[in-house]
């Protein structure tokens, strides 16, 4: 039972200390757009590959809120929907992992993490889809890379 609460605490101090650095990490200008490197999203793909739980849509939901309030007032709701649905996507590669290689996992990742970007930045900025497109590709790398860079050297993945 210690070891249990030993590893909620850590994984609750690990989750304030991500929203922390989420909320304080400097904006990259592109095209006149900001880009923000989602480290929320990287972190419940982690949790979610680790331990399988759909919990995990109502806690991706909560900060996906938190991050709302904090961030976007303008569009309350927009990160929290969007959130706890990446995550039920990513929860359904779980449903997969007898069947699909890895490279099949990552590759399900990179599209989902573009699936969560250009809904993002669709709803965020209107303009032509070429440069949401572009926009939510270069964010979809950013983030995938810090995925890929943790989960080959501190994190494996099955």
């Amino acid at each position: 039972m210690f070891s249990l609460f030993n590893r909620r605490l850590n994984y609750i101090i690990l989750t304030i200390l991500i929203l922390i650095l989420q909320i304080n990490f400097p904006s990259i200008i592109f095209f006149n757009y900001k880009l923000n490197l989602d480290l929320v999203l990287v972190y419940f793909t982690f949790l979610v590959f680790l331990n399988g739980s759909y919990k995990y849509i109502i806690y991706a939901f909560l900060y996906g809120l938190i991050l709302d309030i904090v961030i976007s007032v303008d569009q309350l709701g927009l990160l929290s929907f969007i959130k706890s649905f990446t995550v039920f996507l990513l929860l359904s590669i779980r449903s997969y992992d007898n069947i699909w290689s890895l490279r099949v996992k990552y590759f399900s990742v990179f599209l989902i993490y573009l699936f969560h970007f250009l809904f993002y930045y669709t709803i965020l900025y209107s303009d032509f889809f070429s440069v949401i497109f572009l926009i939510s590709f270069f964010q979809t790398f950013f983030s995938f890379i810090l995925f890929l860079l943790i989960a080959n050297f501190f994190i494996k993945i099955k």
